[in-house]
């Protein structure tokens, strides 16, 4: 329902230019738009889990690029990186996340087209952009848990965007996803992969200026030990974030995050919802 909502947002969205730059009484000229997708992370905020909160920080890279392709000209990219994004909260459950590399990469074509080459070549019109999401390198440690941690050594995702949009300001990528995972605990390392038996969701929704942004990620599907067993796993976050002020042209953003895991949390792949809320600033972040 949020992908469908935000599918129709997306086509009525209007596109009026944005005037980003302010002007003091002394002339003096200031960034009043800012790139979500941009900047060196720094944020701190209340973490609440199973009815426990505490202390959340929050930290990482954040890298987007958009340019025209050089062997089509009616197409572009909009490939949006993280790096090295980091999450640690103590409390009566400390724990830590990382994940060295996750991007999406998207790519607009003014026509798209579809080329069937069985027999004579025939080329059919293709009503979606292509998009790929690759993660690496995702570390969860629970201290609570006792030693072990998950590593999710990579993901990948071949993605359809039905919404076409012809810019960095939305999106809503959908497909079939693979990854490898290992758990170890005092027992060892077990292996887990998924084999593009799972559907990825990776849609988002911000305003031109930058001061209101959303993204909504899920992943649903199954996966399969070495030795030969099988579950379902599900997990989806929603971000909100919104621009409050600047301090020295970087902006200071209210964040609000929900998540919730149906049998992949941690080495005993249990259900839990989490939920956060504080504020995160990015230098270099104004557009």
């Amino acid at each position: 329902m949020v992908a469908l909502a935000l599918a129709l947002l997306l086509s009525t969205l209007p596109s009026p230019d944005v005037a980003c730059e302010g002007r003091t009484d002394a002339g003096e000229t200031f960034p009043t738009c800012f790139d979500p997708g941009t900047g060196w992370v720094l944020g701190a905020g209340l973490h609440l889990q199973d009815a426990e909160a505490a202390l959340l920080l929050r930290t990482g890279i954040l890298v987007r690029v958009v340019r025209t392709s050089d062997s089509k000209v009616d197409s572009s990219w909009f490939d949006s990186h993280r790096l090295f994004m980091t999450e640690a909260w103590g409390g009566a459950r400390k724990a830590l996340t990382f994940t060295g590399y996750e991007g999406l990469l998207r790519r607009h074509v003014d026509e798209g087209s579809l080329l069937v080459s069985l027999g004579r070549p025939v080329r059919i019109p293709f009503p979606f952009d292509v998009a790929m999401a690759v993660r690496a390198a995702h570390l969860e440690r629970r201290v609570w848990e006792g030693p072990g941690w998950t590593l999710e050594t990579g993901r990948v995702g071949l993605l359809l965007d039905p919404v076409r949009t012809n810019s960095e300001w939305g999106w809503l990528a959908v497909g079939p996803a693979a990854s490898h995972t290992l758990r170890h605990d005092r027992d060892g390392t077990t292996h887990e992969v998924s084999p593009f038996t799972s559907l990825m969701l990776d849609t988002g929704w911000e305003t031109r200026d930058g001061r209101w942004a959303l993204r909504v990620t899920g992943l649903a599907g199954w996966a399969f030990d070495f030795d030969g067993g099988s579950h379902f796993r599900a997990r989806g976050e929603v971000a909100l974030e919104h621009v409050l002020l600047a301090v020295n042209d970087a902006p200071v953003a209210l964040r609000l995050a929900a998540t919730g895991v149906r049998g992949d949390a941690g080495l005993s792949r249990r259900n839990e919802g989490m939920l956060s809320a504080g504020l995160v600033v990015r230098p270099f972040g104004e557009r």
